[in-house]
């Protein structure tokens, strides 16, 4: 017989989640992978956001997961109503793999969306891709959600030391969190800058071209997606392309980006840790990095070479992430100096801007 404390333990672990999604076809087969987790509680579904509402003030689940394209109320203002009304419940967006979805969804993350995972597309195991990116996705947010804000270990009078000196590039590496956060970030940075700025953000295809357009929307910087050869011009913004891998070369007086196809690396694509190795290895001590806001550890490795070669490294500070994971080992190794956004955004206006 289970003790009562032992199950008082397992109630407090439940993730409930509600389902909202008007094809039923979906809702039955999200509700079923749910089911065969332990873990998980799916307590109500919906057809709508109009059906949804009443049911999450009545089940307050843990997260909601939400479909964006739905009759009589879709996912942006379901999205707008929940954020305002049950601030605390966690919406996950499950959208189609589309131009128009990517566009949609990345407006959601602006409303408070905590994430986003595509509708699959020609799979012929979709129920391994929901266990695999849905169900996992869920389980490692709630996971940082209940995980109290970790104390970061005083930095010794060494590692503490701010470097003085000029970077010729930036390079960022950020995942869950990261459209908001790159938003407040690149708002705060204005021209004339030395060099470029370069992203790795964990987004599919489409999803990053859509990202550059919404970013440039909010920053005096000039942000595009990357592509192969393309020359990189001091004070540009390039984002990786989803699904594939960004590295830097230098000749011939330029900055060149190459994309390819390589398999993932710690399960992304593009990688964090390839863009940074190959920006440790082009610019030394003359690189500036930022590992940002969340989950695993990708960025670690290319944190640890640029500081090796003598760059210079900060980290998104704990409080101020989504998700306190990508930043959190290169700080408590004191290879990166812990900073709010605006203070990342100083450390990047100070070290590779020019004065006006």
């Amino acid at each position: 017989m289970v003790s009562p404390a032992v199950m008082s333990e397992q109630a407090s672990d439940q993730i409930r989640v509600m389902i909202v999604d008007d094809s039923q076809a979906y809702r039955n087969l999200l509700r079923h992978e749910l089911a065969l987790d332990p873990r998980i509680e799916v307590v109500s579904v919906a057809a709508n956001g109009r059906l949804a509402l009443p049911r999450i003030n009545h089940y307050r689940p843990d997260f909601v997961i939400l479909d964006l394209e739905m009759p009589e109320m879709d996912g942006l203002a379901t999205l707008e109503v929940v954020k305002k009304k049950w601030p605390d419940t966690r919406v996950v967006m499950f959208s189609s793999h589309t131009v128009e979805g990517a566009r949609l969804t990345l407006r959601a993350l602006e409303l408070g969306a905590i994430d986003f995972v595509p509708k699959p597309t020609g799979l012929l195991d979709v129920s391994g891709y929901l266990r695999n990116t849905l169900i996992k996705r869920i389980k490692d947010l709630a996971r940082t959600k209940t995980q109290p804000v970790p104390v970061v270990p005083a930095p010794t009078e060494v590692s503490l030391r701010e470097e003085v000196g000029q970077a010729d590039i930036c390079a960022i590496g950020i995942s869950t969190g990261g459209p908001n956060a790159l938003r407040e970030l690149l708002a705060r940075i204005t021209p004339p800058l030395r060099g470029p700025i370069v992203i790795v953000q964990h987004m599919p295809p489409l999803f990053t071209k859509h990202l550059a357009e919404t970013l440039s929307y909010h920053t005096r910087l000039t942000v595009v997606e990357a592509s192969d050869g393309m020359r990189l011009e001091a004070g540009m913004v390039v984002i990786a392309p989803g699904g594939s891998h960004l590295e830097l070369v230098r000749g011939a007086g330029a900055i060149i980006a190459r994309t390819n196809d390589r398999p993932p690396e710690l399960s992304c694509k593009p990688s964090v840790n390839i863009l940074f190795r190959s920006v440790a290895l082009e610019f030394g001590n003359r690189a500036l990095a930022l590992i940002m806001t969340g989950m695993g550890e990708d960025g670690y490795e290319g944190v640890r070479d640029i500081r090796n070669r003598g760059g210079f490294v900060y980290a998104q500070s704990p409080e101020s992430c989504v998700v306190f994971g990508m930043p959190e080992r290169p700080i408590r190794e004191h290879l990166a100096l812990p900073r709010d956004i605006p203070g990342l955004a100083f450390s990047v206006q100070s070290r590779l801007g020019m004065v006006k």
